[in-house]
C-alpha cells in the first residue's frame, strides 16, 4: 500500500515487562491527597521518582519484584519512609500525618512568601499582593508573578496563554477567559494555583489557573447586580448570580450597555468555534470574527446586549459541564483615510475619503461535555458544540480622487452555522493509556455583498454589484492514540485518519459570472513522540507523517518538532528551553477561486497560481528562558523566536484607481523574529517594578503589477511600571510608560512611513475605611506619524462607597472625561497600493452614576 502506516503492536511490547506498582496516599479524614513527591529506592539508591494526581496515586513499573523503600514527602505532611514487599502485593495505600506545629506568638520579620510550588503547581499567596484595592479577579491575576492579562483579555503565563481559568478545579465557560476574571470578585477568592500539567475532561494534557473559593461563597446563591447612567444615554446593566454546591456549580451573567465593553473577545470567539478536544493540529476552522467585536473603543457608539448560562458538576463516575451563550451588538464607526500613491504612478491613485460604517449582528454557542467513569476507570467522553452568527454591515464612502468625488453604499450581510461532536474512549492498561476518537464537524456560511457607486465598478459597465457567496464544509476524523510512560521514557503513538469535503458557490447577478468549486481532502497520519529526562535534562521529539490526497493528487511529507530543556535548581528556578519546528502548509480553499471574489474594501481576489496540493514549508526555532525567585516573587522570562521559509502564499496586485485586484501566488518569506522579556520585581517590602520588552522584525515578498517588492515591518513595545502595595496606607499609586514604535518599508518605489505613540500614566487606587473605593487613571497620550501629531490627556476610573456589610454600592464610573468629543485615533501604513494614514473617532467621554447590589 501507498499510505504509510505505522503498526501500532510495536508499542505494545512492554506490557508484559516488569512490574506495576500503583501507589495512593490518604489522610487520616481518608481524603486522597494529590502533589505528594514520591520516591521508589532500592539499596539506598532512588530509582524513580513521581507525584501523585488529583485522586492522590501514582505508579512505578520496576523490572523485578523485591523489597523497595518508599519515601514520601510534602510541605503539607510529615516526611514518611514505608519498606514495600511487591512479591507479596502491588498496591499499597499510605496513610500521611499533618505538620502542624502550634505557635503562641510569632514575629514575622522576613517578607512573607508570594509564592511557593509543589510538584507542578505553583500556589500564589494572594495575601502578599491585596491591598483592598481589587475588584475582581483580574485586577488580581496582574498582581501576581508571572501572570497577566493580555490585549484580548486571556490569562497569560510565561507570555503563554493560559489552557483554562477553572474555579474550584471546575471548568467555567470553557475557555473563555474574561467570564471569570471579570465577573468574579476579587473578595470570593482564597488563592490561586497555576497548574502546569492540567489532565482535561477529555484527557488531553493542558495549563490551567485555578481559583479557589472562600468557604463562605460556598452552596448557596451570591452575586451582585449593578445599573448606571449618564450622559449622552450613556448606560450600563451587569448582573451576576453564582452558586458553587456539591449540586453542581450554577452561573448567569447578563449584560447590557453603550459603552462599548464587549462581555467577549475575538479569541474566545474563535475558541468556542473551535473543536480541539482531539490530537489533531490540522482540523482547526479558519472563522471569520464578526465586525462588531473587533473595535478597541474605536468606535462612535456602541450597544452590547448579552446572556450566559453555565452549569458544571464532577465527581468520581460522572462529569457534565455545558453553558449557552448569545451577544447582540450594534455600532457606528467614522474614520478618515488618505493615500499618497507610489512615485510615477497616475495622480488618480492618490484619494482622501470619509468613510461611515453601521454594523449590527449577533452570534451565539452551546457546548456541553459529558465524561463516564467506568469501574475499570476507563471512560467515555462527549462533546458537543453549536454556534451561529449574523453580521450585518452597512457602509457609505465618499473618496475624492483627482477632483472627482465618488460614492459607494455597501452592504455585506454573513450567517454561518458550525455544528460539531466529538466522542472519546479511553483506557489505561498498566503503563499505557489507549484512546479511540471520532469527530465530526459540519459548516455553512453564505455572504450577500450589494454595492452600488456612482462610478463603474472594477472596469465593468456596472455601477452596481451583487455577488453571493455560499462555503460549506465537513470533516471527519478518526484516531488512534498510544501514551506509554515507559520507564525508560515516555513513548506515545498517533495513527488517524481525516477527510474533510468542501464546496463553494460564487455568482455575480449583473455579471452573470458564476464559479463552483469542490475539494476533498484526504489525509493519513502517523506521528511518534519520545520524551527523555536525564538528570537536569529534559528532551522531546515528535515526528508526523502525512499522505495527503488532493481530490486524487497525491503528497507527501513530515512535520518535525524537537525540544530540549534544562533545569537548573537554585534559590531561583531556572528554566532554558531550546525548540525546533518544522511544518508544511497547504492554501486555504477560499484562495482557490478564479473568478472574481469581491469584498466590501474595494477590491477583489482571485487565485493566479496556486493548487490544493501547494505547500509551503516552514522552519522556526524558539528559545526560552525563566527565573523564578518563589521566595521573594521576583519572576524573569524571555522568549526568542526566529521563523524561515523559502516560499509562502503572497498576492500581485493591481491598482485601477478607484479600485484594485489581488491575485493569489506563491511568493518568498524570508526570515521573521520576536522577542519579548517580561521582568516583575519586588522593590523592598512596598514597591513592585513590572518591565516588559517586546520586539518584531519581518520581510516578505509580494508583487505590485507583476513587480517584485520587499516588505519590511518593525515594531518594539517598551513599558514600564511601578507600583505600591500597603495595607497600611489608603492610597496607592501605579506609575509607568509605554512607548510603542513601528516601522513599515517597502523596496518598490523605496517608500517608508513609521508611527509612534508614547504613554504616560499615573494611577491612584484608594481603600479609605474600607468603605470608599478609587481607581483613577490619567493617561498623556502622544500620537506621532510622518504627517501628524496628536496629544491627547485622558482620564477614566471609577469611584464607589459601600458602608461595611452593606449590600449597596454606589458608584461613579467615567472614562476619557476631557474629551467627551473630540477624540481620535491614527495609524499610518504602507500597503502596496501607497502611504496610507487612517483617523478613526474613538467612542466619546462618559460620566454614568449608579447603583449596585450585592446578594
Amino acid at each position: 500500500m501507498k499510505y504509510l502506516i505505522t503498526f501500532p503492536f510495536l508499542f505494545f511490547v512492554h506490557f508484559f515487562w516488569g512490574q506495576n506498582i500503583v501507589v495512593k496516599t490518604i489522610s487520616k479524614e481518608k481524603k486522597n491527597l494529590d502533589n505528594v513527591n514520591v520516591q521508589l529506592i532500592k539499596n539506598n539508591k532512588t530509582i524513580n521518582f513521581k507525584t501523585t494526581n488529583e485522586n492522590g496515586v501514582c505508579s512505578f513499573v520496576v523490572s523485578e519484584k523485591g523489597i523497595y523503600t518508599l519515601k514520601f514527602t510534602s510541605l503539607l505532611y510529615k516526611t514518611k519512609f514505608v519498606e514495600i514487599n511487591t512479591f507479596e502485593k502491588s498496591d499499597f495505600e499510605i496513610l500521611l500525618e499533618q505538620q502542624i506545629t502550634e505557635i503562641q506568638e510569632v514575629k514575622i520579620k522576613a517578607r512573607p512568601k508570594i509564592a511557593f510550588a509543589k510538584g507542578d503547581t505553583i500556589s500564589y499567596n494572594i495575601k502578599v499582593v491585596k491591598d483592598g484595592t481589587e475588584r475582581t479577579v483580574e485586577d488580581l491575576i496582574k498582581k501576581l508573578p508571572g501572570l497577566d492579562i493580555n490585549e484580548n483579555g486571556k490569562v497569560t503565563n510565561n507570555g503563554n496563554i493560559v489552557g483554562q481559568v477553572l474555579v474550584d478545579g471546575n471548568q467555567f465557560f470553557g475557555k473563555n477567559h474574561k467570564m471569570a476574571t471579570q465577573n468574579i470578585t476579587a473578595d470570593m477568592i482564597d488563592g490561586v494555583d497555576f497548574w502546569k500539567n492540567y489532565t482535561t475532561m477529555s484527557g488531553n494534557q493542558s495549563t490551567a489557573l485555578n481559583l479557589k473559593l472562600k468557604d463562605e461563597y460556598k452552596g448557596r446563591i451570591t452575586g451582585n447586580a449593578q445599573a448606571n447612567y449618564g450622559n449622552k444615554n450613556s448606560y450600563l446593566a451587569h448582573a451576576n448570580l453564582f452558586k458553587f454546591s456539591k449540586a453542581g456549580n450554577i452561573a448567569i451573567i447578563a449584560n447590557a450597555n453603550s459603552i462599548a465593553k464587549d462581555p467577549i473577545g475575538m479569541m474566545d470567539f474563535y475558541e468556542m468555534n473551535k473543536q480541539d478536544d482531539g490530537d489533531n493540529g490540522n482540523d482547526a476552522t479558519r472563522l471569520d470574527t464578526p465586525t462588531f467585536l473587533n473595535n478597541d473603543g474605536r468606535v462612535k457608539d456602541k450597544n452590547n446586549q448579552f446572556g450566559a448560562l453555565q452549569y458544571s458538576k464532577s465527581n468520581k463516575t460522572f462529569s457534565i459541564t455545558a453553558f449557552s451563550i448569545f451577544n447582540t451588538a450594534q455600532l457606528e464607526k467614522l474614520s478618515t483615510i488618505s493615500r499618497i500613491a507610489f512615485e510615477g504612478q497616475p495622480a488618480t491613485y492618490n484619494l482622501y475619503e470619509n468613510r461611515t460604517e453601521k454594523n449590527k449582528g449577533f452570534f451565539g454557542t452551546t457546548q456541553m461535555k459529558i465524561k463516564k467513569t467506568f469501574a475499570d476507570k476507563s471512560f467515555l467522553y462527549y462533546n458537543f458544540g453549536f454556534n451561529t452568527e449574523e453580521d450585518n454591515f452597512n457602509q457609505e464612502i465618499n473618496r475624492n480622487s483627482n477632483l472627482i468625488n465618488t460614492f459607494y453604499d455597501i452592504e455585506n450581510g454573513i450567517k454561518s452555522n458550525t455544528l460539531g461532536n466529538f466522542i472519546s474512549w479511553n483506557k489505561k492498561f498498566n503503563i499505557t493509556k489507549i484512546s479511540i476518537d471520532f469527530s465530526q464537524q459540519k459548516n455553512t456560511k453564505k455572504s450577500i455583498l450589494q454595492m452600488n457607486s456612482s462610478e463603474n465598478l472594477f472596469q465593468n459597465p456596472f455601477n452596481n454589484l451583487l455577488q453571493i457567496l455560499d462555503l460549506d464544509s465537513e470533516k471527519y476524523s478518526l484516531q488512534l492514540n498510544l501514551k506509554n510512560n515507559f520507564s525508560f521514557a515516555t513513548i506515545n503513538y498517533r495513527s488517524g485518519y481525516f477527510y474533510k469535503y468542501e464546496n463553494a458557490r460564487l455568482s455575480e447577478f449583473f455579471t452573470s459570472e458564476s464559479e463552483v468549486k469542490n475539494l476533498k481532502t484526504y489525509d493519513f497520519i502517523n506521528e511518534i513522540f519520545i520524551q527523555k529526562g536525564i538528570g537536569s535534562f529534559d528532551l522531546s521529539g515528535t515526528l508526523t507523517s502525512h499522505f495527503l490526497n488532493f481530490n486524487q493528487v497525491e503528497k507527501y511529507y513530515f512535520d518535525k518538532n524537537f525540544k530540549i530543556q534544562y533545569k537548573l535548581q537554585s534559590k531561583a528556578s531556572m528554566v532554558f528551553a531550546l525548540e525546533y519546528i518544522n511544518q508544511y502548509k497547504s492554501p486555504d480553499f477560499i484562495q482557490l477561486l478564479y473568478d472574481q471574489n469581491y469584498n466590501r474594501n474595494l477590491s477583489y481576489m482571485r487565485n493566479a497560481s496556486l493548487s490544493p496540493e501547494t505547500l509551503v514549508n516552514a522552519n522556526a526555532f524558539k528559545f526560552n528562558f525563566i527565573s523564578f525567585n518563589l521566595s521573594k516573587g521576583n519572576y524573569f522570562f524571555s522568549i526568542l523566536a526566529y521563523e524561515k521559509a523559502n516560499s509562502n502564499f503572497s498576492t500581485d496586485v493591481t491598482n485601477f484607481g478607484l479600485f484594485s485586484q489581488s491575485l493569489n501566488v506563491l511568493g518568498n518569506l524570508n526570515d521573521r523574529w520576536f522577542l519579548l522579556t517580561s521582568d516583575d520585581r519586588r522593590i523592598g517590602n512596598f514597591l513592585t517594578l513590572k518591565s516588559k520588552f517586546t520586539g518584531s522584525y519581518s520581510r516578505t515578498n509580494n508583487f505590485v503589477s507583476q513587480q517584485s517588492n520587499e516588505t519590511s515591518i518593525k515594531n518594539i513595545e517598551i513599558g514600564q511600571k511601578i507600583s505600591s502595595k500597603s495595607k497600611e496606607i489608603p492610597v496607592q499609586f501605579d506609575l509607568g510608560y509605554t512607548f510603542t514604535k513601528s516601522f513599515f518599508k517597502q523596496s518598490l518605489f523605496n517608500t517608508s512611513s513609521s508611527q509612534q505613540n508614547l504613554k504616560l500614566y499615573l494611577g491612584l487606587r484608594a481603600n479609605i475605611h474600607k468603605e470608599w473605593l478609587g481607581n483613577i487613571l490619567g493617561e498623556y497620550f502622544i500620537q506621532k506619524t510622518q504627517q501628524t501629531i496628536l496629544k491627547d490627556f485622558l482620564l477614566g476610573g471609577q469611584i464607589s462607597y459601600r458602608k461595611e456589610n452593606s449590600n449597596f454600592e454606589y458608584n461613579l464610573l467615567f472614562n476619557n472625561i476631557l474629551n467627551l468629543n473630540n477624540f481620535e485615533y491614527i495609524n499610518s501604513s504602507v500597503s502596496l497600493l501607497g502611504t496610507e494614514e487612517t483617523s478613526i473617532v474613538a467612542l466619546h467621554g462618559y460620566i454614568t452614576g449608579g447603583l449596585k447590589y450585592y446578594f
